[in-house]
């Protein structure tokens, strides 16, 4: 299995890296408690993380999915997760925590996604529908290091959808807005797997 077909490029090693041989990449494609799915050269297996590197004084980033770590490969079972490699995109969840009345206040990032292309954000197209909160979400995309595209869906909803369509387009000039209709059929689904999917 090449780990290229997955996204993968020898640039992601950091300079310091000292590999041994017996390191292999691998991404992270699920993660299940302390346990991750991954996909490296050897085929889909499972790895733990490496208590040194990952708790106590360990100073490594926690993987998500998406990301793609050093591991050590065991052929008998869960392999060893040694390193998270830098990331060219990330999706962050914050959280706030700390004292009341104002005092210090915290802010813990929470990665939930990790090395992404694109990011697709759905609205429908239904008495819901808000500019507002499309570029809300823009806003965040573009935070991620994605490439956001716009998605509205139920286009066979609104009986004129274009004008909608054009509001989005307006608001987000250099966006990707396309609408569509699952019910249908109607919209630019084949150009999206053309030009965004593989």
């Amino acid at each position: 299995m090449n780990l290229v077909d997955y996204g993968f490029t020898p640039t992601m090693y950091l300079s310091n890296d000292t590999l041994q041989d017996n390191y292999i990449p691998a991404r992270v494609t699920a993660v299940h408690k302390a346990r991750y799915a991954l996909v490296c050269e050897h085929g889909e297996c499972f790895g733990r993380l490496k208590s040194s590197n990952y708790f106590n004084e360990g100073s490594e980033e926690f993987p998500t999915t998406g990301d793609f770590v050093l591991i050590n490969y065991n052929f008998s079972g869960d392999g060893q997760i040694l390193k998270t490699l830098p990331r060219k995109s990330k999706f962050v969840r914050s959280d706030f925590s700390g004292h009341a009345a104002g005092y210090v206040k915290t802010i813990l990032e929470q990665v939930i996604a990790a090395n992404f292309d694109f990011v697709f954000i759905l609205s429908s197209l239904n008495q819901d529908f808000k500019v507002n909160r499309i570029m809300r979400y823009l806003t965040q995309a573009r935070q991620s290091g994605g490439h956001p595209v716009v998605i509205l869906t139920k286009a066979d909803l609104s009986p004129d959808y274009s004008m909608l369509l054009a509001d989005v387009q307006k608001a987000a000039p250099n966006v990707p807005v396309h609408a569509v209709s699952s019910h249908t059929g109607f919209g630019q689904i084949r150009y999206l797997h053309i030009h965004v999917g593989r």
